[in-house]
């Protein structure tokens, strides 16, 4: 199979094309086009982009790993993993309002039929990814989505009370993702991190611990989607045109600095700060996402965050240190002046705001937690030894 054209509607609206040649893939922007909104902040209309952000774009649509890439190739009998090849097959609903396709005529299409996915179809899907994480995709019903990460998940549109495959025409609502066998109670302490975060003020993405025919997932409403409507977004990966494998080589002074330019740097911040005083040693560049709209940029709600610290797999490493702090209990207030000053950003406001949500967090983590895993009496003694180094952190080490 050989590709030349894939075909990019924002909002239902076609606004350009991914050109292949060879091995080169460039974006275009239709002259006609009357969206305001850029596809990325690495691919800006009326401006170059690099020579490498259109395949690093369409990369960051995508699973992270590769037998994932591997097995939905094979599953379509396409000729090899690039990206651009992958998301001809998969990329009708994907992150944000963007769609991909070979068909220049997309919107005008005959729709294709919907299929409901039963409590029973909910329930295998998510067994068999809990058994067998290459398995994103039901080879059943041919879906023609794309969800990016290392996780196994799957996406289901919610009309009322019911659940359905989505397609181009009925957008993704909800991202759900089975429990792991190597990560014991991951959903339960991802949805209540997020319920955590949310009870300190910050803006996060609705989660819940669902189950179908006795089988619990993680279930979360999608913020890039408005009813039945796409929003537009990206991560902040793509935004800043690198390729999925450099998640975790972006630095937090990059992303403030990106996001300064458009006022959402204290609100990265809040965000940030939060991961760092739970202990999330994975909150890398794909792990923070803005909206766009037209020629605003919002940072969007806080998602995927986790005390990693509770998982032996995990390093404990922050993926993206404080002025070298790579620690919780070294992320002092110095550290964060060193951090604004990086960033080009105000000292007192950026140090407040830090120091305001570690304190937060150090004064009612505990509380929190222990009334869902009183029982779990090893991770409660873990989030007890993280109270205390952000006693350290925040120069209270006697409290």
């Amino acid at each position: 199979m050989s590709f030349a054209s894939l075909h990019a509607y924002l909002e239902g609206e076609h606004v350009g094309e991914f050109v292949r040649e060879g091995q080169s893939i460039t974006f275009h922007y239709d002259d006609s086009s009357e969206a305001l909104t850029p596809i990325s902040l690495s691919l800006p209309r009326n401006a170059e982009h690099a020579a490498d952000a259109a395949i690093n774009y369409l990369d960051n649509l995508l699973p992270d790993r590769v037998e994932v890439r591997a097995r939905w190739a094979r599953q379509r009998d396409l000729p090899d993993t690039n990206p651009f090849t992958l998301l001809a097959a998969y990329g009708e609903d994907v992150a944000g309002a963007i769609t991909l396709s070979l068909d220049s005529e997309l919107p005008s299409r005959e729709p294709l039929p919907v299929i409901e996915a039963s409590s029973e179809d909910i329930a295998v899907r998510i067994a068999t990814l809990a058994r067998e994480n290459t398995s994103w995709v039901d080879p059943r019903v041919r879906p023609r989505m794309s969800l990016a990460g290392a996780q196994a998940k799957f996406t289901l549109a919610n009309v009322g009370s019911k659940w359905f495959w989505p397609t181009f025409e009925l957008p993704s609502t909800h991202i759900l993702k089975p429990p792991s066998i190597e990560l014991r109670k991951v959903e339960q302490f991802e949805a209540l991190t997020l319920q955590f975060a949310k009870n300190l003020g910050l803006a996060v993405a609705q989660a819940d611990v669902l189950e179908f025919e006795s089988e619990p997932t993680f279930v979360t409403r999608r913020w890039d989607r408005s009813g039945d409507l796409r929003l537009h977004a990206e991560d902040l990966n793509q935004s800043l045109g690198n390729p999925t494998f450099s998640k975790y080589e972006v630095s937090a002074v990059q992303v403030a600095r990106l996001l300064n330019q458009y006022d959402q740097a204290e609100r990265f911040v809040e965000q940030f700060a939060f991961n760092i005083a739970i202990g999330n040693a994975d909150a890398h560049a794909k792990n923070y996402s803005v909206l766009l709209v037209n020629k605003q940029v919002r940072l969007a709600p806080l998602y995927d965050s986790l005390p990693t610290f509770l998982y032996p797999k995990y390093d404990a490493t922050l993926a993206m240190p404080v002025d070298g702090a790579k620690h919780p209990a070294d992320v002092k207030d110095i550290r964060w002046d060193a951090f604004a000053l990086n960033a080009g950003l105000d000292r007192e406001a950026t140090r407040a705001t830090a120091h305001h949500v570690m304190d937060s967090v150090r004064r009612t983590f505990v509380d929190f937690f222990e009334p869902n895993f009183a029982a779990d009496t090893a991770r409660m003694s873990l989030i007890r030894r993280q109270a205390k180094k952000l006693n350290k952190a925040l120069g209270n080490p006697s409290s």
